[in-house]
């Protein structure tokens, strides 16, 4: 049985790692056999004239055991030794030398030794090596920025081990991953020493993640030396780079956090319905979570439900927060928390038919809100990478909108180049905090304002300013806080807020556990993914239906590609044959789990490749490194 996405997040979804009993022990084991190497010479200078003393007044005094020679020996050391002065010369030195050594090596040496090694707060830098020393089967993270630090905390959320390698103490992110618990490893990740402190050779994945692409190249080629079996995953920006990297460290492990966002900033600019966007081929397809409404026209058995309105439910929880299996006799009732997939136009008019009591009071649902004739500019505020690519979707979207990109001037020249080559795209310099440039730009007309800056106050201000001009402006924003997302939303209505590190982050968190998937998202701490899987001879998945494959393992089948043709969210009746690539999305366990048993049971002769699922067309973009 594979197992549901509700046991597993339950059996490990602890939002701090803990230290167990023997992890510190181990820690501390491995700390001491640090400090010992660091202070071998005054301990063995000090063990020396313990073994000195003892033996001379074992052999000298005669009521004295060996354990009373030992005795008297540390009493000499502490001056208070009530034992007459020998008369030979050698006993005389001994009894001025030892202690005037002994106090030495001890207040010096043997004190400051005990010290470090109980109070480690004050060396975090070696305890935290001796923290990573006790990991096994753990993901490296490279690098403590915002993209970085979603990605460790979004592999807590899903129960796995995180050791981070940073080489800026004083970042803001180390204390907050060191407050989870999180081992942060000082040094350059380029470094082998430094990997090697990380537990490079122990791990089962690393993540480069730093904001410059040639040194994640340079770590993951680092930490490929140093352990060829380790699934490396790397955050770039230059299309042509990710390429070349994809055929050297294999398919999807390359990843631009840019291009990972822009799908979803994009849609969120049209529509005003979607958390996150998944790419299937040239199509796109929402995922939202919605609360069902009592009595509500989409109240009912769940398959007719899917069938009628041409979605999936991807996860559903009754109204205690239990989760709810696939099967046919399920139903939606009001209250139930439920997480749908679809395309934006079916997304929307579901949302549309989820009206308290429209099923018995025949109520009509509220209309459709989209770009239409009225309203149907889109205005761009920063142009940067992740704008960029936002642009780009935008403008392959059918119909298309109009787009109008404000920027400061003389700021990112490239960009700028490239945008005006774009066709139906125009460009404005000034402040879009400013109301007449807002007018200028046509916001009477607009059906979006999307503010898409790397400053979270200019953004707010940029929506507040549009709100201004015109109350009903739908408004996208990029955050970099979550906290702030909720107040926005509490507070001005905007729920279509959004962080590049927190769209891309799950995609290459996902990478880090299984390998070779192409996009994730986090939905109430539960991680899903997409796979796509080629059905080769003797697959045990032949002949059955896409019905069966949801209920066996928990797995929903999205996409499915036969004779060469792509249809999106495939009937559910359908029987899968003898050479059909199907796209999977599911909980990141049942993903592995159907990954496990078509291993076991397809014959090494006709294994499974993987195939990775083809995104939309990047347009070229210029040679510039990804931003934090």
């Amino acid at each position: 049985m594979i197992p549901s996405p509700s046991t597993t997040s339950h059996a490990r979804n602890p939002r701090t790692q803990r230290y167990r009993f023997w992890r510190l022990l181990r820690a501390n084991f491995y700390d001491l056999l640090l400090l010992l190497r660091d202070s071998w010479v005054v301990l063995a200078g000090f063990g020396l004239l313990v073994v000195i003393g003892t033996v001379y007044i074992y052999f000298r005094y005669d009521e004295f055991s060996l354990a009373g020679a030992t005795y008297e020996t540390l009493k000499l050391l502490a001056l208070e030794s009530d034992l007459v002065l020998p008369r030979d010369r050698l006993g005389q030195l001994l009894f001025f030398l030892i202690p005037l050594f002994g106090l030495a090596l001890i207040l010096q040496g043997v004190l400051n030794f005990g010290r470090l090694l109980l109070d480690k707060n004050s060396r975090r830098e070696a305890w935290q090596v001796a923290l990573a020393s006790t990991y096994t089967d753990h993901i490296v993270i490279c690098g403590l920025g915002r993209v970085s630090f979603r990605i460790v905390t979004q592999l807590i959320d899903a129960g796995y081990e995180v050791v981070v390698v940073e080489q800026n103490w004083e970042s803001e992110f180390v204390e907050r991953a060191l407050r989870r618990k999180v081992p942060v490893v000082l040094g350059d990740a380029r470094e082998p020493e430094v990997l090697r402190q990380a537990g490079i050779t122990r791990a089962q994945a690393v993540v480069a993640g730093i904001n410059e692409d040639l040194l994640n190249v340079e770590i993951a080629l680092t930490a490929r030396t140093l352990n060829q079996a380790i699934r490396v995953v790397l955050r770039v920006f230059n299309d042509e780079l990710e390429r070349s990297l994809e055929r050297a460290f294999g398919p999807n492990t390359v990843f631009s956090t840019s291009a990972l966002a822009a799908p979803t900033f994009a849609i969120a600019a049209v529509s005003r319905q979607v958390d996150f966007v998944l790419p299937i081929g040239e199509e796109f397809l929402g995922i939202t979570k919605l609360e069902i409404q009592s009595e509500s026209d989409i109240c009912g058995f769940v398959r007719a439900i899917e069938d009628d309105n041409n979605i999936r439910v991807i996860r559903h929880q009754d109204q205690l927060g239990r989760e709810l299996q696939p099967g046919i006799m399920r139903q939606l009732n009001g209250g139930d928390q439920v997480l749908l997939l679809g395309s934006i136009n079916a997304i929307e008019s579901l949302r549309a038919k989820n009206v308290h009591g429209s099923k018995l009071d025949f109520l009509r649902a509220t209309p459709i809100e989209r770009p239409n004739l009225q309203l149907q500019t889109v205005i761009l505020c920063g142009l940067g990478k992740v704008s960029y690519r936002v642009v780009s979707q935008l403008q392959r979207m059918e119909p298309r909108p109009n787009v109008v990109v404000i920027q400061d001037a003389n700021r990112n020249p490239d960009f700028t180049r490239h945008i005006r080559e774009l066709d139906g795209v125009t460009t404005l310099i000034g402040d879009p905090r400013d109301v007449d440039i807002l007018r200028k730009a046509g916001i009477e007309q607009a059906y979006s304002v999307v503010a898409l800056s790397s400053n979270n106050l200019l953004n707010l201000q940029i929506a507040l300013a549009a709100r201004r001009c015109c109350p009903d402006v739908h408004i996208v924003m990029r955050v970099f806080s979550e906290a702030l997302a909720d107040k926005l939303a509490d507070m001005l209505g905007i729920r279509t807020t959004y962080s590049t590190s927190g769209l891309s982050g799950p995609t290459l968190a996902a990478a880090a556990i299984i390998g070779d998937v192409t996009h994730a998202f986090f939905s109430d701490k539960l991680l899903f993914s997409a796979d796509e899987i080629v059905i080769n001879t003797n697959n045990p998945l032949i002949g059955s239906t896409i019905d069966t494959i949801r209920n066996t393992y928990h797995a929903t089948v999205v996409g499915l590609k036969r004779d060469n043709v792509l249809h999106v969210l495939p009937t559910l009746d359908n029987h899968l044959q003898e050479g059909d690539e199907i796209i999977l999305l599911a909980h990141i366990d049942a993903l592995n789990t159907v990954r496990d048993v078509l291993t076991k049971e397809t014959p090494p002769s006709d294994s499974i490749p993987s195939t990775p699922i083809n995104p939309p067309p990047q347009t070229p973009v210029p040679n510039q490194s990804e931003s934090a």
